[in-house]
């Protein structure tokens, strides 16, 4: 289960109501809600205290939260083999790729639908049994942003075309996808970052070394029969170093064709993350029962306006 914060690592009552204000809840309701998940009393949220809140509820959604995690690395796995051997094959070979592919996203999109079907019911249940509450809107606590950001707009625009398709979804469903494109304009035009591609120059006579980001990679084999727990050890380990001062992200890989898996997070300083790794062995001693053989570690300084999405 993973969960995106803004780039200081904590979520503001403000961030927090353009996120989960759902059209239901009350302000008072999610004031409460804030105050829960806030234990550190702080008025601010960071990420380790909303993964703890959210981990003792998951109930019966915890397996389909594993599946989902898993079911993301294959469907990556076979993109990348598929863009590497896709332009050598035959005409007729990339036929059946393209059909393959189809049929993959057909099985997903059959699958969304009496998701995205049973959450439509049960905010409708919810709304029915709010009496007089006023459900509370990001307008209420944060000024809307004029600008949808790009992924939320391409994200509905997907949504609006599967409604046209689909007779599951009736008139309601338009107007609380605008809710839902609302409500996560603001909160997003902050929490997206990735590579910014922009930010790629030539040359910069003028840089300093305090405008460097860090990246670290840990790769390792696992034993055969380790895969599973191996994979829930990798899941505790993340969430420790997405808590540590300094971590912008952490992104693991399983190379399904050398067998390894990767790990790699991204640091605002060498500095930081010898503060949390200071011999560079606190992933190996970690998981020392379940790998096979050594832990190849690399570290490489970056521009940070590579990572930085408004840089």
């Amino acid at each position: 289960m993973v969960i995106v914060t803004p780039d200081n690592g904590q979520i503001s009552w403000e961030e927090f109501v353009s996120f989960f204000a759902d059209g239901v809840m009350g302000k008072e309701e999610l004031e409460t809600l804030f105050k829960q998940i806030d234990t550190h009393n702080t008025n601010y949220i960071d990420p380790g205290e909303l993964c703890q809140f959210f981990s003792q509820h998951l109930g019966e959604f915890k397996q389909i939260y594993d599946v989902v995690e898993d079911l993301h690395t294959k469907i990556n796995t076979a993109l990348h083999t598929t863009a590497k051997t896709y332009p050598a094959e035959t005409r007729m070979n990339k036929f059946i790729k393209r059909f393959l592919m189809k049929e993959v996203t057909n099985q997903v999109s059959a699958l969304q639908l009496p998701l995205e079907s049973a959450s439509e019911g049960m905010d409708e249940l919810a709304k029915e049994e709010s009496g007089d509450t006023k459900p509370v809107e990001a307008s209420d606590v944060l000024k809307k942003s004029d600008v949808t950001p790009g992924r939320v707009g391409r994200r509905a625009k997907r949504q609006a075309s599967n409604q046209s398709q689909n007779s599951i979804f009736d008139g309601t469903m338009s107007t609380t996808l605008t809710a839902q494109v609302d409500r996560l304009s603001t909160l997003l035009d902050r929490l997206e970052h990735g590579v910014n591609t922009d930010g790629f120059v030539d040359e910069d006579l003028e840089a300093l070394a305090s405008d460097k980001y860090y990246l670290v990679e840990f790769e390792t084999n696992i034993k055969g029969d380790s895969k599973e727990v191996f994979r829930k050890a990798m899941r505790t380990y993340i969430e420790g170093a997405n808590n540590a001062e300094g971590c912008l992200s952490t992104c693991v890989r399983y190379y399904k064709d050398i067998g390894s898996f990767a790990l790699y997070e991204i640091w605002d300083s060498e500095e930081n993350f010898k503060k949390y790794n200071s011999d560079g062995t606190k992933f190996s001693v970690q998981m020392k029962e379940y790998i096979d053989g050594p832990v190849n570690n690399k570290g490489l300084d970056f521009p940070a306006s590579w990572w930085k999405k408004n840089a």
